[in-house]
């Protein structure tokens, strides 16, 4: 079985990174990925009155999309383990007026603070590839516990399979490789599909996209079985 790249960084290093760059990661890398979040939302159905978990909200853009399309009668719950994204978010949906709906907390992926079976949907965008390989597993699962069991999951990521040969792949592995301090953002392509249909999810819709024409992104919709 091919594995991924494994650059020795911790998570919590990973977070740290981001926590610092927030405001940055706001104004120029979010741009990039509006569109393609507008076309998972509409893969993703999402119905008025459902209690949707994002995990990984970074600054609050899908968090505040989520909102408008559940309604006043559902809610959403963002959650980040970088504080300084987690503020963003908060200051996001108050703007956007939503706040009354949404909850933003910190927390960990591998260890959700949430019961078993509570979401409708999960969404987690750009986030599952920040964990190393097996702790990917871990997230995955524990977003499984969360929905309830006919519930959805959307993922938004690099998906590595079928992309191996794209030039941005190959670009992003070499500088996730060999130069020194960008492992520290964590990202990478992964093999995001094969990791779902292991931890017992369905996969019921993919779609690939780019960003910015260049940036090969794949959507997957999937409910655990």
């Amino acid at each position: 079985m091919t594995t991924l790249p494994e650059s020795g960084v911790s998570n919590e290093t990973v977070v740290e990174t981001y926590n610092r760059m927030a405001a940055l990661y706001d104004w120029f890398v979010t741009p990039l990925q509006a569109g393609t979040r507008q076309r998972a939302l509409d893969l993703l159905a999402i119905e008025r009155g459902e209690h949707v978990v994002e995990v990984g909200c970074g600054p609050g853009h899908a968090v505040v999309a989520l909102a408008e399309r559940v309604g006043p009668d559902g809610d959403i719950v963002g959650l980040d383990a970088a504080a300084s994204m987690a503020a963003r978010a908060r200051r996001r949906a108050v703007r956007a007026g939503v706040n009354h709906r949404v909850e933003i907390c910190l927390g960990d992926a591998r260890t959700l603070p949430f019961r078993d079976h509570v979401a409708d949907v999960a969404f987690i965008e750009d986030t599952l590839e920040l964990f190393a390989e097996d702790e990917m597993t871990t997230v995955v699962g524990e977003l499984k516990r969360i929905l309830r069991p006919n519930g959805r999951l959307c993922v938004v990521t690099m998906e590595r399979a079928g992309a191996e040969a794209d030039l941005f792949v190959r670009a992003y592995d070499w500088l996730f490789e060999r130069v020194p301090g960008y492992e520290r953002f964590g990202c990478r392509p992964i093999y995001a599909a094969r990791t779902l249909e292991e931890e017992g999810f369905v996969i019921e819709r993919r779609e690939r996209l780019h960003r910015a024409w260049v940036w090969p992104v794949e959507v997957l919709i999937a409910r655990p079985l």
